[in-house]
């Protein structure tokens, strides 16, 4: 795994012919970064991550009014052809986005960065409004050192806030607050939104926004698949639930959001996950409702807009009954079937390999990894040695 700055260079197309001739036949990681983050893929190759919401469906930005696009003025034509990242705003003049997006640039090119708020429809040019950047903040230690990290396709501190020239008009979205933490927590239904590409060999952005929805997994899940690389606390475990679903290329920094009865409530920022932005895999957001990133938001936010961005009160929509899915490999058949009867889940699909491999008739691998939340009845695949 590794991950990877965000600064368009090429077109989109040229960008993504290179990353399938690289990773062809490999399995990587990519930061979650837009169709023009794509450009930043091909030098950081063969260690990526890259996201987009796929498997997802068409949404509207009347429903997410706060959502935004990130655009680079240097690149393309038209918005779709410069949008490379998303974000949300929490404040009218302060928008919210992943590091990794924006970290390259420097105070004389963030003339070149556009804000597009209001837009179902990235080249809808009737509709929306294009705001200037005018001030990047990023966190900082006591010693004044960036907190931001990349090692080996994950990123901690992968959070920054924009400061634009000038408020936008409409409502803006409130991070989860320490009363309302069961909003981000394990088992929780939540919703990431963005303009990523919606096929991993995709050479654009969609051209309307889309969602999906994801449960929050347990720690252990992304433990798991990014070693002691994933920080608790400053970092979400996330799937689709029944596998299917992932943000990936062109979803960095966007929002993902959990309902609740004041609304919904901010959680997490896309940030990376598998290269080929498989369902089944899990993706990892920066947590934005727990501290301390909740915290240097808040004081970042009051300081240089007078804006409160953390929530209160709103009760979090109830968790639904998940099967956990347990430990499959190396059981038995009927060891399999049973655990997972156990669980609330039921076995599907069993396939045989054509070779050889272990004892006989023993799982050899599962469709969802151990820890997955899935609905109760999910059907759950094998793949076991032949007889």
């Amino acid at each position: 795994m590794a991950f990877l700055h965000i600064r368009p260079r090429l077109t989109v197309a040229h960008l993504l012919k290179a990353f399938i001739a690289v990773t062809a036949g490999a399995v990587t990681a990519v930061a979650l970064t837009g169709t023009a983050g794509i450009a930043q893929a091909t030098e950081a190759l063969p260690n990526d991550r890259e996201p987009r919401i796929v498997n997802g469906s068409p949404a509207s930005i009347s429903n997410y009014r706060w959502q935004v696009g990130l655009l680079d003025r240097r690149y393309g034509n038209s918005p779709r052809q410069r949008y490379f990242c998303s974000g949300s705003r929490i404040a009218p003049d302060l928008v919210i986005t992943a590091a990794h997006c924006v970290i390259s640039y420097r105070s004389g090119q963030l003339g070149a960065l556009r804000v597009l708020s209001g837009r179902t429809v990235l080249n809808n040019t009737g509709s929306g409004e294009i705001s200037r950047v005018a001030r990047l903040l990023l966190p900082r230690d006591s010693d004044g050192k960036l907190r931001y990290r990349e090692r080996d396709g994950t990123a901690s501190w992968d959070v920054a806030l924009l400061q634009l020239d000038g408020p936008v008009t409409g409502p803006v979205i409130k991070l989860a607050g320490e009363d309302e933490s069961d909003a981000g927590r394990p088992g929780a239904k939540v919703r990431a939104t963005g303009w990523g590409v919606t096929r991993a060999t995709s050479s654009q952005a969609a051209k309307r926004l889309r969602g999906a929805g994801q449960v929050v997994l347990p720690d252990g899940v992304c433990e798991r698949d990014n070693g002691g690389l994933f920080r608790p606390g400053l970092m979400i475990c996330l799937g689709g639930p029944q596998g299917h679903a992932s943000a990936c290329f062109g979803d960095s920094g966007g929002p993902l959001t959990s309902r609740t009865s004041a609304g919904r409530r901010l959680v997490g920022l896309t940030s990376f996950g598998d290269a080929g932005c498989r369902g089944n895999l899990p993706s990892v957001d920066t947590s934005v409702s727990s501290d301390p990133i909740r915290g240097w938001i808040g004081r970042i936010s009051l300081k240089v807009s007078g804006v409160d961005p953390v929530g209160s009160g709103g009760i979090p929509a109830p968790r639904p009954s998940w099967c956990k899915v347990p430990g499959l490999r190396k059981r038995s058949v009927p060891a399999a079937r049973g655990a997972l009867r156990s669980r609330g889940c039921q076995t599907g699909r069993i396939r045989e390999t054509r070779k050889q491999l272990g004892r006989v008739r023993r799982v050899l691998k599962a469709s969802l990894p151990a820890g997955w939340l899935t609905p109760v009845g999910h059907r759950v695949n094998l793949r076991v040695s032949r007889r």
